[in-house]
């Protein structure tokens, strides 16, 4: 981190020289490619054994195989689309809709792991449709939800936000605690997109922000060097592969998004994490 970036506390440089970046994802690729044949071998057996299995001791153990089959299988998903994202195939997305759906599993998400939820949507009486890739935007937050119930723990709260404006200000994100993915060398590319979303503030269009608060205890002098890293993780062994906002920033590049990073603003402690779409 450069003189300045430590001045205004951001990160310049997510500390990875891009030759490493590009080798850790064909090594993602493959290590998933490898895995899936066994892993649905696994999967299969346990799943005939439980069909015929009396036994509730041993069938609570296949039940304990096919749950664990199941997260490596999606540990691979995150290595594979961190790899290799997708092209974006973008649909008229009902927001309303959207983000209610997202609340209802986020609300099953918090409740399994004794997480306080709360949603804050605000829209416009005639709430507007945009066109986006559903799914991508989905995993985005998805990603981002996951970390922050990760982060806060047991016992704390996650706060999920939508809300529409019409004035996009660059300047919001300038404060001396915004990390976000174009600070932090992500690449840009799909930069019409962002030229698109420059030209419509200037002409004062309506927009939606959409993210994640938790209550958890922020970011540690090495977490904002790594913040986009892949395989980084600020958590304990045994929490994941650090792979979910390396996924998601890779996946708003794709979209031409900037993912944002800031302090909570709703709770004491903890981190808001956002992306901005144009209607």
């Amino acid at each position: 981190m450069n003189a300045q970036g430590k001045e205004n506390g951001r990160c310049e440089n997510p500390g990875l020289d891009q030759k490493i970046f590009d080798a850790c994802a064909e090594t993602a690729a493959g290590i998933g490619h490898e895995l899936n044949n066994p892993l649905a071998i696994i999967a299969g057996q346990a799943q005939n054994l439980l069909k015929t299995e009396t036994s509730e001791e041993k069938r609570r153990r296949l039940t304990a195989i096919l749950e664990q089959t199941t997260r490596a299988y999606e540990m691979i998903v995150d290595l594979r689309t961190f790899a290799r994202p997708p092209q974006p195939a973008p649909i008229e997305v009902d927001v309303e809709k959207f983000c209610d759906e997202w609340a209802r599993r986020e609300a099953k998400r918090c409740e399994e792991n004794d997480v306080r939820l709360e949603v804050a949507f605000e829209f416009a009486e005639n709430a507007a449709t945009l066109t986006t890739d559903e799914a991508m935007l989905a995993a985005i937050l998805n990603a981002l939800t996951k970390n922050a119930v990760e982060a806060t723990g047991i016992g704390g709260a996650t706060r999920i936000f939508a809300r529409e404006f019409s004035t996009f200000r660059d300047d919001d994100s300038e404060s001396g605690n915004d990390f976000s993915s174009r600070k932090n060398g992500g690449r840009r590319e799909n930069c019409g997109v962002e030229e698109k979303t420059n030209a419509r503030s200037r002409r004062g269009e309506r927009f939606l922000e959409i993210g994640v608060e938790d209550d958890g205890p922020g970011l540690s002098a090495e977490a904002r060097e790594l913040l986009f890293a892949p395989y980084f993780s600020g958590r304990q062994a045994g929490r994941g592969l650090g792979v979910g906002l390396a996924k998601a920033r890779r996946l708003a590049d794709a979209l031409g998004l900037e993912l944002r990073c800031a302090e909570s603003k709703s709770f004491k402690t903890g981190l808001c994490w956002s992306v901005v779409l144009p209607f």
